[in-house]
């Protein structure tokens, strides 16, 4: 891989290939972010995290074991997603006892991590890996961003129509809107 590749791969994982809002996956842990801008930071990380490992797992399980059985792909590839979460939660348990579980396991269930490990399977392993890395750092990105943004809503000024939800997708759509540019 040259230079210029990497730094195509990075790019568009953090703009415009965003999953989270251009490929509508995991976008639930966007739009149901109410945590500080710190905790969304540590959440994404974390995401970022089980995508790597994750995909460092999968690429191979898909490429010399799944090849033949396409149509156990998507149940091997939740198992490997929840025993790395799950070994990650025992590594570093002490570290992260300040999140509940129920945060900690919003990496596993992420609709981004599974759907970028089946998309990672057509890619070489080094672009894997790092598209992994860099589609991460764009969620962690977002999550942030989007946690600052929702955090300046003032919701009395908002028509009753577009209180809560419908607020956060129009939001979430600008924020489409505005990577898509790149």
């Amino acid at each position: 891989m040259t230079a210029d590749v990497i730094f195509g791969i990075l790019l568009a994982g953090l703009l415009s290939n965003n999953y989270a809002l251009l490929h509508f996956l995991g976008t639930g842990a966007v739009i149901e972010n109410e945590r500080s801008a710190r905790k969304s930071l540590v959440v994404g990380l974390g995401s970022t995290i089980v995508m790597v490992l994750s995909t460092v797992i999968t690429w191979p399980l898909q490429t010399y074991l799944l090849k033949d059985v396409p149509y156990l792909r998507t149940m091997a590839f939740v198992i490997v997603m929840l025993l790395v979460v799950e070994l990650i939660h025992v590594f570093a348990k002490r570290k992260l006892e300040s999140y509940c579980k129920v945060d900690f396991m919003k990496f596993a269930i992420n609709g981004a991590v599974l759907g970028l490990c089946i998309h990672n399977t057509e890619l070489a392993y080094g672009e894997a890996v790092l598209t992994a890395l860099a589609v991460g750092i764009g969620f962690t990105l977002t999550m942030t961003v989007f946690s600052k943004l929702h955090s300046r809503i003032d919701e009395t000024s908002v028509p009753k129509a577009f209180r809560g939800l419908p607020v956060c997708l129009l939001c979430a759509g600008m924020m489409a809107l505005a990577l898509l540019a790149y």
